[in-house]
């Protein structure tokens, strides 16, 4: 064997024992719990695209889990209440377990090689602005510690046939014996649709509901007024009217669309603010309102005394506001200012204002 052999040997021997290394497959890290599907580039997007209102259409995500040990789906997290999860696991066998979301503890757990399902449905009944694009978003917290967090994303626009200005009719104060008075107005959202408000109904009997048809600018809208009757407790207030719309041309050819209307009811005269501070320090004290909501009414304030608070710490002054000949005024103004007298801790009073009508309002002084 010739010098040129033996060194040929000398370099393939250690080849040769190493191939049997190099043949054996790479060792594949977890990759956790994996997105199957979907598009590859946005595997957690989702176009819902445009979808009439009155729908609910769904998307199903699938998840691997790769690890070797189970992963513990803690909890799912929603951005908005339009869109409503649901998840279940799916075995090697094919069986189907709920996943658990009203309930204190994980969703649920997903074995090594099981697929997670989550099935996101957009309710369209939440979604307040119609015919703008939504992104909304799901969040997911898992066991992994590879893949620990997921972030689904869908893109929704809702298309309403018909568009209410406002959505939410808010009244805002009514004066308890005044009745409250609002509208929304109406138009057609989708450009030559053959759609029609064919009426507009009260669904709470303190409510009561008018349609009239206008035309404005050239286009054909509705005004739906509102009116709260008089005499309900004192306190917020919620009702709803109903628009019912015809539209052959679309399926279902009609529709039904709630507006929420809002007021809070209070006294007829109030006494405003509520709750004042004045510090020790504010020798110009503050000054308080009383003052009647609904339009036309006057009154007289008979006294105003500050209850439970230290003798002569305080003054008081009332002053209406252009009387008239009987003294009687749609406002008035009641100063409270601090005297001479030296006072330590807090102060924590009440001021009482009594009305020629026997009426009692109050609101709170805190002093400090």
């Amino acid at each position: 064997m010739n010098t040129y052999m033996l060194k040929t040997i000398a370099i393939l021997l250690p080849l040769f024992a190493l191939a049997p290394a190099c043949s054996e497959a790479p060792v594949t890290p977890p990759r956790g719990l994996v997105i199957e599907g979907g598009d590859p580039e946005r595997p957690y997007f989702f176009d819902f695209g445009t979808i009439l209102d009155g729908s609910s259409p769904s998307h199903i995500y699938r998840f691997r889990n790769t690890e070797s040990n189970p992963v513990t789906l803690n909890d799912i997290l929603a951005s908005c209440s339009c869109a409503v999860p649901t998840a279940r696991v799916i075995s090697k066998s094919g069986a189907i377990k709920q996943g658990r979301l009203r309930n204190d503890g994980a969703v649920c757990v997903i074995p090594p090689g099981d697929i997670l399902e989550i099935e996101i449905q957009i309710d369209t009944s939440r979604i307040r602005r119609k015919n703008v694009d939504r992104l909304s978003t799901v969040r997911l917290r898992t066991s992994s510690s590879v893949t620990p967090f997921h972030t689904l994303e869908m893109h929704v626009k809702v298309q309403q046939l018909i568009q209410a200005t406002p959505w939410e009719i808010e009244l805002g104060e009514i004066p308890r014996n005044e009745i409250g008075r609002g509208e929304t107005l109406v138009i057609v959202a989708v450009q030559d649709a053959d759609v029609n408000l064919r009426t507009a109904r009260s669904l709470s009997p303190q409510l009561e509901v008018t349609t009239t048809e206008e035309e404005r600018f050239g286009q054909r809208v509705w005004v739906v007024e509102v009116a709260v009757e008089p005499g309900l407790p004192i306190g917020p207030w919620s009702g709803a009217l109903q628009l019912i719309v015809d539209a052959p041309a679309f399926d279902p050819p009609e529709r039904k669309v709630e507006v929420p209307v809002r007021a809070n009811i209070v006294p007829d005269i109030v006494l405003r603010p509520r709750r004042l501070f004045l510090m020790r320090e504010n020798q110009r004290g503050a000054e308080f309102t009383a003052e009647a909501l609904i339009p036309g009414a006057r009154f007289i304030v008979n006294s105003a005394a500050l209850r439970d608070c230290p003798d002569r710490l305080y003054t008081t002054e009332v002053t209406p506001v252009a009387p008239d000949g009987a003294g009687r005024a749609a406002k008035w103004k009641i100063r409270v200012k601090p005297t001479e007298i030296e006072h330590q801790g807090p102060v924590d009073a009440r001021l009482v204002v009594t009305l020629d009508s026997g009426e009692v309002l109050e609101s709170a002084l805190l002093g400090r």
